[in-house]
């Protein structure tokens, strides 16, 4: 898991962490990544549930249940559980806001070009930019950890800062 620290970061520092994350991905070298029909494996994790009306996926490796399109606003901290909280996918509520650990599961940084997804993954409307989680940062109480999409890295941000927001449940029913 990549970690890269607040959006103070300088712009060279920024631009030399997606240098040194296009060379982990391979970029330049020749590797592309895996398609979904060569990992039989890796085209199984995900089941798109019809009992959501196709809008959710199962993730088998982790058992959690993922909006297959995540909304495309974006909000502060202090507002992203709220959205799940009051969210409807497929018909279903009770959906809430991952923990740091739940959504790095779904990011994949040796995965480019973005959206730095796991191979034969059903989603779609993902940005290549930061989505909050309900983790908020053991050392800057300012800050709550995020993971993007454009490279798979994890990070935090200003819970003042904009991100977006991907809403998922604990299980199917």
């Amino acid at each position: 898991m990549k970690i890269r620290r607040s959006n103070w970061v300088s712009r060279i520092g920024a631009v030399g962490l997606a240098v040194g994350c296009l060379t982990l991905a391979g970029f330049g070298s020749g590797a592309t990544p895996a398609k979904a029909e060569d990992s039989p494996a890796a085209a199984s994790r995900f089941v798109v549930l019809e009992a959501f009306n196709n809008e959710a996926a199962l993730d088998n490796e982790t058992g959690l249940v993922w909006e297959t399109i995540p909304a495309r606003a974006a909000t502060v901290w202090k507002n992203a559980a709220g959205i799940c909280a009051k969210k409807t996918v497929g018909g279903k509520k009770g959906w809430r806001l991952p923990a740091l650990k739940e959504l790095a599961t779904l990011a994949d940084h040796n995965i480019y070009p973005p959206p730095a997804l796991p191979t034969g993954h059903p989603f779609s409307n993902v940005e290549f930019f930061g989505y909050w989680t309900a983790t908020e940062h053991e050392d800057y109480t300012m800050s709550a950890w995020d993971v993007n999409f454009d490279y798979g890295i994890v990070g935090n941000d200003f819970k003042i800062n904009k991100n977006f927001v991907w809403c998922v449940r604990d299980n199917a029913n």
